[in-house]
């Protein structure tokens, strides 16, 4: 479960990064992001009624998709704004397909993620 200061709840705050933000799409997944002007990067997820007409498969996604970006949060740039959006591809026909790997690729597009080559390249001298 995302930390309550980690989420994007207010429908004002949605609109406006959907309206103002950059947007950034790999595959099934599309993010559109903006700085908040805070110290706390802030997720919200839409998962559209296109994805899935149930609501049970869309919880579904939005679930895993929190679960995804939890451990990713100290690897994502501070202070931005970020609404996730899953989306369904036809040649994509079960739920979940490499979200992660294009979760990351999507971040790494936008470059929203914190420079780690440093960690990197310390835990292969330390091998």
């Amino acid at each position: 479960m995302l930390p309550f200061k980690n989420r994007l709840t207010r429908k004002k705050d949605h609109e406006k990064v959907q309206k103002f933000g950059s947007f950034v799409s790999a595959k099934n997944i599309a993010i559109k992001f903006m700085e908040n002007g805070t110290r706390d990067t802030r997720v919200g997820i839409v998962v559209g009624i296109k994805y899935s007409k149930k609501a049970i498969e869309r919880n579904q996604v939005k679930k895993e998709i929190r679960s995804i970006i939890q451990p990713e949060l100290k690897n994502i740039k501070k202070g931005l704004d970020i609404v996730i959006m899953a989306r369904k591809r036809e040649e994509e026909k079960t739920r979940s397909i490499n979200f992660k790997r294009n979760i990351a690729e999507v971040l790494t597009l936008g470059q929203l993620l914190i420079n780690i080559k440093k960690e990197d390249n310390s835990s292969l001298e330390t091998k």
